[in-house]
């Protein structure tokens, strides 16, 4: 694997040089650090099996997981260019997945458990595994984790399951958890911030969990 690492090295450097064009912003450095990782990965010769695949996979998850704790002070076209690097990432996931398929066929695709893909896309791809653990959340960046937590059930709270309420309820309560272990050291402000956030979220709940606990016992009598 140490071939690995020093073949992406030696192709950020190539990419990194030529992207640094001024002074820039910690968010924008992250976004960066990304991108250019995923057009190294897609430069590369590939070696189609699960070893391989891995090590490539472990880089991009420690850097997407930065680059979405930042992203939110991007502007527009830096977080639409993260964005397509995500997209080419997925292109080039399912790529070397179909390669490393064909060339032993003895493996078998697993399907992400719906917690963890919830999981990920409330907080980062891999930032909260099944231990649950909310070490990752800090007073600096809890108002970040809030937000991007409601704005993101915002957006999807029309295509929740049941079951996709009742995970997320866990997982909002353990954020709670945390915030209270770190509410002493939030910046001034945060509190009433995140204050607002959690009535938001107590809305959308309210209305769409309810709604949808609802429709499920509606559809159950009616095959009573």
């Amino acid at each position: 694997m140490k071939k690995i690492n020093l073949m992406i090295t030696a192709s950020l450097l190539v990419t990194g040089f030529t992207a640094c064009k001024g002074p820039a912003t910690e968010a924008q450095k992250d976004a960066s650090n990304l991108n250019n990782y995923v057009d190294s990965v897609e430069n590369l010769t590939p070696v189609y099996t699960t070893a391989y695949w891995n090590e490539l996979d472990n880089g991009y998850q420690v850097r997407v997981v930065k680059a979405d704790k930042t992203m939110a002070t991007l502007d527009a076209s830096d977080k639409a260019k993260l964005e397509e690097s995500k997209a080419q990432y997925a292109a080039l996931k399912t790529s070397y997945e179909v390669k490393i398929k064909e060339s032993d066929p003895s493996l078998t695709v697993t399907t992400p458990d719906f917690r963890q893909v919830l999981r990920n896309k409330l907080f980062g791809e891999g930032v909260v595994g099944s231990d649950m653990s909310f070490g990752f959340a800090t007073a600096a960046n809890l108002l970040s984790i809030y937000r991007n937590f409601v704005n993101t059930v915002a957006d999807n709270k029309n295509n929740y399951t049941r079951e996709d309420w009742d995970e997320i309820k866990v997982l909002y309560e353990a954020l709670d958890t945390r915030k209270n272990t770190v509410e002493k050291d939030l910046p001034k402000g945060d509190n009433n911030k995140i204050a607002g956030l959690k009535i938001k979220f107590s809305a959308i709940k309210a209305t769409h969990r309810g709604g949808t606990k609802g429709e499920e016992n509606k559809a159950a009598k009616e095959k009573a």
